[in-house]
């Protein structure tokens, strides 16, 4: 059993306009504290290409905003494996004020990937050990179903090399920025983010343009990031 820890504090790059940690940046967090998880179990993305010959990929992510830190204020972050099955992993992450208080919670789904047939892979193909696991979930987090298919095309994007991870797929924090850029500054001056939840269904890559559809719902804004007919991506974002 592993928790992965870290002290850490908002800096300038993390702000949005109200000096408040921004949704990009929670992200970013999740997704880092995830990586760093693995890597310190030795089962991590490299670890996994060239030892497994198979890839980790971020199937899902929901990321819950309690209160989102402001410039300078420190927090703590910890992250594990509250679950597995088969063929996926679930990892939860949550951030804290130094005195304690929640500020975010989320939890990743990671499934992998044979280089070479394209197939999931077992997760003890991949250096999986059911002793990694962490068996305590937390509550809130259980993943959405989302509509197949919502409005119009909000606006259409080109994945260009900066957007890349290094596995030259378009990075999945890319996405979100996408959507987030469909979004008018008065938006973010007059709401509070309370819940990130994405799926990514297939990759992208430089060179491509990719079509945002969105639609608003009582329970959220919802996307679909399609590549022609074929979905990317689909996300929910509700405000307060």
């Amino acid at each position: 059993m592993e928790i992965y820890t870290k002290d850490s504090y908002v800096t300038g790059s993390m702000c949005d306009g109200k000096l408040k940690l921004s949704v990009l940046a929670a992200d970013e967090i999740v997704e880092n504290a995830v990586t760093e998880l693995m890597g310190d179990l030795g089962i991590d993305g490299i670890v996994a290409m060239e030892r497994y010959k198979a890839m980790w990929l971020i199937a899902k992510n929901n990321i819950c905003f309690m209160r989102r830190p402001v410039w300078r204020e420190e927090f703590t972050v910890k992250s594990y494996i509250s679950k597995h099955s088969v063929v996926k992993l679930n990892l939860d992450t949550i951030v804290e004020s130094k005195t304690g208080e929640l500020l975010l919670k989320a939890r990743t789904e990671l499934a992998a990937i044979d280089l070479e047939t394209g197939k999931i892979r077992k997760a003890e193909t991949v250096g999986f050990d059911p002793s990694m696991e962490n068996p305590v979930q937390t509550e809130g987090l259980d993943f959405s179903r989302f509509p197949k298919t919502c409005g119009g095309m909000t606006e259409s994007v080109t994945v260009r090399s900066t957007s890349l991870d290094y596995c030259y797929h378009t990075n999945n924090i890319e996405y979100v920025r996408f959507m987030l850029n469909t979004y008018p500054v008065d938006h973010f001056k007059t709401h509070e983010p309370a819940q990130l939840e994405i799926h990514y269904a297939s990759q992208s890559f430089e060179g491509e343009v990719l079509s945002i559809m969105k639609e608003s719902y009582d329970s959220g804004d919802q996307f679909h990031v399609l590549r022609d007919s074929q979905e990317i991506t689909s996300a929910r974002i509700r405000w307060v």
